[in-house]
């Protein structure tokens, strides 16, 4: 099968009405599928998730085909750039059909359970937690279906969380508000909001690298806090004003924790990889959260 057909099928099986620009999807469905895969097997990224600091950049290597060959349809070379481009295309694929299903089950199915569970229990203090697409999935459910009155929750911790780090942003691209921007806008969680990142994710940080390609950004620190397109595992909240930067802190640290913000803990001491969530100092931050309400 050639590669450009191969991207036209799996694009096909994808549903392009969730596509938005914050991670490139609406990019990666109305380019046409030749410059699609030719920006995907570029070697101006390097093939591991975020670059190493101390190469200074990301790091390029192998050769391979154009895209343009064969009459425009290039067939699958297994050692060079159609081996990159066809990984990137199923690496995207799969975080974009998991982050559409997260974003689904949240607005109709969790926010029902949700506000049946809080329904007569006026007294009732409610704390969501989300990791990875399941953050996506609590700040979908927070907001619910358009037009439904808002059922505030006291707390909400985002534990690496696998969406975009402009999805609660203000005007992130100076006109267009993050996906999630009426969670904060609209004060729909009582309390803090806890946002745990980490430069030791490279799970959170696959597919962001990948937007990049997509939209040809060239940066230095591709998937960092300052490219267009990053994680909020990665980076924590960006261009939102209500969010501060912190510190994931050791058992019996004192977290000073507002209502109606945002906080970003970098967790880089604590947190090694993008499943290293299950510690004592996580616990403790989601405690804390929980006492301030």
């Amino acid at each position: 099968m050639h590669v450009i057909q191969f991207a036209e099928l799996v694009r096909g099986l994808l549903p392009e009405a969730a596509s938005d620009e914050e991670d490139a999807s609406a990019a990666f469905f109305s380019l046409e599928a030749g410059e699609l895969m030719e920006r995907l097997g570029e070697e101006a990224f390097d093939d591991v998730p975020l670059p190493d600091p101390k190469m200074g950049g990301a790091a390029s290597g192998g050769a391979g085909m154009s895209f343009e060959e064969d009459e425009g349809a290039a067939r699958f070379d297994p050692f060079g750039r159609a081996r990159r481009a066809v990984r990137n295309l199923l690496n995207f694929t799969t975080y974009y059909q998991m982050r559409e299903r997260a974003g689904t089950v949240g607005h109709n199915g969790a926010n029902d359970v949700l506000r049946r569970v809080r329904d007569g229990r006026d007294g009732l203090r409610m704390h969501l937690i989300g990791h990875s697409f399941g953050a996506r999935l609590m700040s979908a459910a927070v907001i619910g279906p358009d037009g439904q009155a808002t059922v505030r929750r006291d707390t909400l911790t985002l534990l690496q969380a696998a969406f975009s780090h402009h999805g609660f942003a203000q005007r992130w691209d100076g006109s267009r508000d993050g996906l999630f921007r009426r969670l904060v806008s609209d004060r729909m969680v009582k309390g803090p909001v806890l946002i745990s990142y980490t430069v030791n994710d490279n799970a959170v940080g696959l597919a962001y690298p990948i937007a990049s390609r997509i939209m040809q950004q060239t940066a230095a620190w591709v998937g960092d806090k300052d490219d267009p397109y990053g994680g909020l595992g990665r980076n924590g909240a960006q261009k939102t004003p209500e969010a501060v930067d912190r510190f994931l802190l050791a058992v019996g640290g004192a977290y000073e924790l507002m209502p109606g913000t945002l906080y970003n803990l970098n967790a880089d001491d604590f947190i090694a990889n993008h499943g290293d969530i299950c510690k004592n100092e996580v616990a403790y931050a989601v405690l804390s959260a929980a006492a301030c309400t």
